[in-house]
């Protein structure tokens, strides 16, 4: 039986002034929520005004307040950025979190020493400890954390990603812990959520680094959860639909998915109300630009403490819409990037995985920590000659990330060339536009192996990195190699603009 009030349907707004009316409702709840941070500490700064301004709004509306992420706040081995993350969850008193994959970059004992100085509760049931294991088993809760908010008793569960040993660069940085796969996962999902029902908890909440196949798999065989803040797919799922983000559970209950993108671009505060019996009779799910929030001054200025002030380097005045899907779309961000390398190290051709942009940066004040924050990764350039085959070779093998159910490895952005696919994920045409801006056609169903360019693109292409073998390269074609990233390129560059500054997309990637 549907148990959400069909008068007042998922997408709908609060009536009289924000106040939720429901005759069925009896208590009211809203959840700051966010994943896949990834380390991005410009967007935390952010994030703390944001969660401010719901938890004022959720004192006035009378509702239970959480604070919930569910995973990958770090990333890296880069330690001031993760301690400075650490921080962003002990200031924004974030009350719950489940660890994602990236978490681990630091390994086990370096991430639960980062967690120690956090009141943030760190969940995850199916997480395993060899024996005597000491430093990460002291701070994950395996057990459900049940917490009391205005008498109501709230019960909140945590799993890890079961593809987690797939995702680490190496395997013993675990230190030996183990997560439990998808379907033993979903069987203890269960017997947890029974126990908490014995108890007379009946309001469940799981905050999940699974992803959202595993989650809406979760959701149609679990009884008894009532949210899933989902991370780790990098979905940003809007408002509430039925059988898409909306499902009943083998009891008959509705269960409510949220997701919120990755990078820190978007955060979500959902707004629910629950029966005497723990059900949802109403939910409004909102997903917000984190950009349309200034930067807090406590938390840029406890950032500062932590990883040094960040110079001015120039004013941003316009930038075009970050795209729902980077992986698939041309990047305004990649433009610009890609651009300032060609540039500034006098190439050809650059090329950029769409996955390694990892943020964006908003207008006004531009600091060299906001340009560096989009590429935490800092994979080194590298300055090649590569043939014309090998580089059409790439550029179909990352297009059929349009087809890819994962959108991965995503398309690759460019400057130097042009080019068109089309939705089946071919190549249909590309251009080469030399230094002089000359326009020459590239024949990509015949490429000449013969005929080279100078390319820059970083190492982790160059090792072939997401399947991309073609961009591999014996040493006598590797031109020059750079001790640095993506990020001074552009820093350099955008200290010789004229400021303000906009950075645009010039449709230089079409999809027809």
């Amino acid at each position: 039986m549907n148990l959400i009030n069909t008068k007042i349907t998922p997408q709908s707004k609060p009536v009289n002034g924000g106040e939720f009316k429901n005759p069925n409702s009896k208590v009211k709840t809203s959840i700051f929520y966010f994943n896949d941070l990834h380390g991005q500490i410009p967007k935390m700064q952010r994030l703390y005004s944001a969660v401010q301004c719901a938890q004022f709004r959720a004192e006035e509306t009378g509702s239970d307040f959480f604070k919930f992420s569910s995973g990958d706040t770090f990333i890296g081995s880069d330690e001031k950025r993760n301690t400075a993350a650490a921080n962003f969850l002990k200031i924004a008193d974030i009350d719950a979190q489940a660890l994602g994959n990236h978490e681990f970059d630091i390994t086990a004992s370096i991430c639960a020493n980062l967690l120690k100085n956090t009141d943030t509760k760190i969940l995850g049931m199916n997480m395993n400890f060899p024996d005597n294991y000491s430093e990460m088993s002291k701070r994950v809760m395996r057990s459900t954390v049940v917490t009391d908010k205005s008498g109501e008793k709230y019960g909140v569960i945590g799993v890890q990603p079961s593809d987690i040993s797939k995702r680490l660069k190496k395997p013993e940085i675990l230190e030996g812990i183990t997560i439990d796969d998808k379907d033993q996962t979903i069987v203890e999902l269960q017997q947890e959520v029974d126990m908490l029902k014995k108890q007379g908890i009946n309001k469940i909440v799981l905050l999940s680094h699974e992803g959202n196949e595993t989650e809406r798999e979760i959701a149609n065989k679990v009884s008894g959860i009532d949210v899933i803040l989902g991370g780790h797919s990098h979905d940003l799922i809007e408002d509430v639909k039925d059988g898409e983000n909306l499902f009943y559970s083998p009891s008959g209950e509705p269960v409510v998915i949220t997701q919120a993108g990755r990078d820190g671009n978007y955060f979500g505060l959902l707004n629910l109300e629950f029966n005497d019996k723990g059900q949802i009779t109403y939910v409004q799910n909102n997903v917000t630009n984190t950009n349309l929030y200034s930067p807090n001054l406590v938390m840029t200025k406890t950032m500062d403490s932590i990883m040094g002030v960040s110079p001015q380097i120039g004013t941003l005045f316009y930038v075009d819409a970050i795209p729902r899907n980077n992986l698939v779309e041309e990047n305004p961000w990649a433009d610009f990037v890609a651009d300032a390398v060609k540039k500034e190290l006098d190439a050809d051709i650059v090329l950029v995985n769409s996955a390694n942009f990892r943020g964006s940066v908003g207008l006004g004040t531009v600091t060299e920590r906001d340009i560096s924050s989009i590429f935490p990764f800092n994979n080194k350039l590298r300055k090649v000659k590569i043939n014309e085959k090998d580089l059409v070779d790439a550029i179909k093998f990352c297009a059929k990330s349009l087809v890819s159910k994962s959108s991965k490895p995503g398309i690759m952005q460019v400057s130097g060339l042009t080019y068109t696919m089309n939705l089946q994920g071919e190549l249909v045409d590309m251009q080469y536009i030399d230094k002089q801006g000359n326009i020459h056609s590239v024949d990509v169903n015949n490429p000449d192996p013969n005929k080279t360019y100078t390319a820059i693109y970083d190492e982790f292409l160059l090792s072939g990195g997401d399947g991309l073998d073609m961009l591999k390269q014996e040493p006598q074609n590797i031109i020059e190699k750079y001790d640095f990233d993506k990020d001074k390129c552009t820093i350099d560059y955008i200290k010789k603009l004229v400021q303000p500054f906009n950075v645009k997309k010039d449709n230089r990637i079409k999809i027809v």
